[in-house]
C-alpha cells in the first residue's frame, strides 16, 4: 500500500480537490486513557472520608454517669475495670454523682484526669440531688467513735456497727461501706469527697479520753 504521493504538494492538493486521489486524514483516533487510576484515587478519598466520619462517631460517645453500663465506662481512656466495678456497685446501691468532682473523689483520681473525660459525661439526676455537709476528709478506718458520731451526725447504733465492721477488716471504699452497713444512698451521697479510707489498720473503737 502506497503511504505517500510522489507529486509535489500543490499538484497533490489539486488532485485531492478533483477527487482523483483521496484526502489524507491527518486526524488520528486516540483511545481515551484508562480511568482506572482516577477511580482508584476517588475510592481512596471516599475511604478516607468514611474513616474520618467513623473516628468522629467513635469519639463522640456519651456516658450517662448515673445509668452507665460497664461497656459505657470502658470507652473512657484510663478507666480501669476496678474503677468501673466500684462505680457500678455504687450505682446499684442507688448512689448518684453530681459532677466531675464527685467522680474524681470516688475514684481517687486527679481532677485533671477526670476533666479529660468531661466532654463525654452527662450528669442526669434520677431523683433528689445529694445533700452536702461539712465533713472534711474523715478517715473512717482510723477515726474514733466520738469523732465519727459527731462529725457525721449518725445515730449511736450505726456508729457502733461501723466500728464493729472495721475491726473485722478495714473498709475499702464507699461501696464497701454502703454494702456492709446497709446504708441508704442519701447517706453515701453526703459523704462523697468528704471521707477517706486509710489502708492502715483500723483505729481504736473508743476515743481517747472518752
Amino acid at each position: 500500500m502506497v503511504r505517500g504521493h510522489w507529486l509535489d504538494p500543490l499538484a497533490r492538493k489539486l488532485l485531492q480537490l478533483t477527487g482523483n486521489i483521496p484526502k489524507r486524514n491527518n486526524k488520528q483516533n486516540f483511545s481515551k486513557p484508562s480511568s482506572k487510576s482516577s477511580i482508584e484515587s476517588e475510592l481512596y478519598i471516599l475511604k478516607q472520608k468514611q474513616k474520618r466520619i467513623n473516628d468522629i462517631s467513635k469519639n463522640n460517645f456519651l456516658v450517662d454517669v448515673n445509668r452507665a453500663t460497664f461497656t459505657d465506662w470502658a470507652q473512657l481512656p484510663g478507666c480501669t475495670p476496678e474503677m468501673i466495678n466500684l462505680l457500678l456497685k455504687l450505682q446499684n446501691g442507688g448512689v448518684q454523682l453530681s459532677g466531675i468532682e464527685d467522680l474524681a473523689d470516688i475514684l481517687e483520681l486527679p481532677i485533671e484526669m477526670v476533666r479529660q473525660w468531661e466532654y463525654h459525661l452527662i450528669f442526669r439526676w434520677y431523683g433528689e440531688p445529694p445533700l452536702l455537709n461539712t465533713v472534711n476528709s474523715l478517715d473512717l478506718n482510723s477515726a474514733n467513735l466520738y469523732t465519727i458520731k459527731h462529725t457525721l451526725n449518725w445515730p449511736e447504733n450505726r456508729v457502733n456497727k461501723l466500728i464493729k465492721e472495721r475491726q473485722r477488716r478495714p473498709f475499702q471504699d464507699l461501696a464497701d461501706l454502703q454494702e456492709r452497713l446497709t446504708l441508704p444512698p442519701s447517706s453515701i451521697e453526703k459523704m462523697i469527697g468528704k471521707v477517706k479510707f486509710g489502708k492502715d489498720k483500723a483505729g481504736p473503737s473508743l476515743p481517747q479520753g472518752y
